[in-house]
């Protein structure tokens, strides 16, 4: 799912002005790197049906954010600004998951890239914290499909079906 940036505007006036702008100027800055990126977290969970406050905009990236991958991650200097600001996060794809790769995109048009929801899910559930398991049964709640979602975990990490399926009763 990749929003326009009128899809934003949906999020006006529960997420904070700045954390949207931020969002826009790091996904501009992404794109301009030649970045690869979606946009994960809070937001994404708005974009895909949930608005919620968040005091931040984070973006999974790939490895074109780095300058080395192994062992410890070095950010590319060029982007070391935008990884300073305590607003907008930049996160490695997970290292058991390196399919999400494939789902980063280098936006056109002024799109902003947001993960796709059974991704968003996966990432939520393998974080497991409150506001991660509460987000997965608000997607849920507004409409995202278990059976996909389901059919994604089976697929990219059956592990997490357990889980996924005790937050279904939840909803």
């Amino acid at each position: 799912m990749r929003p326009k940036p009128a899809g934003i505007a949906a999020l006006i006036g529960v997420v904070a002005p700045e954390v949207l702008t931020d969002a826009i100027e790091a996904s501009k800055k992404l794109t301009n790197l030649g970045v690869p990126h979606a946009l994960v977290g809070g937001l994404a969970v708005g974009l895909h049906g949930h608005p919620r406050a968040t005091k931040d905009a984070d973006y999974i990236v790939g490895e074109a954010a780095f300058h080395s991958t192994s062992q410890l991650l070095v950010y590319r200097d060029d982007l070391k600004d935008l990884v300073e600001r305590s607003d907008v996060d930049l996160i490695a794809v997970p290292p058991g998951h390196p399919h999400i790769a494939d789902l980063l995109v280098l936006p056109v048009e002024s799109t902003i890239p947001v993960l796709p929801v059974e991704a968003l899910v996966l990432m939520k559930l393998e974080a497991g914290r409150s506001q991660d398991r509460a987000d997965v049964v608000a997607l849920l709640k507004a409409g995202a499909s278990v059976d996909d979602i389901a059919r994604y975990l089976r697929r990219e990490a059956p592990g997490l079906l357990p889980a996924f399926s005790e937050l279904q009763e939840e909803r």
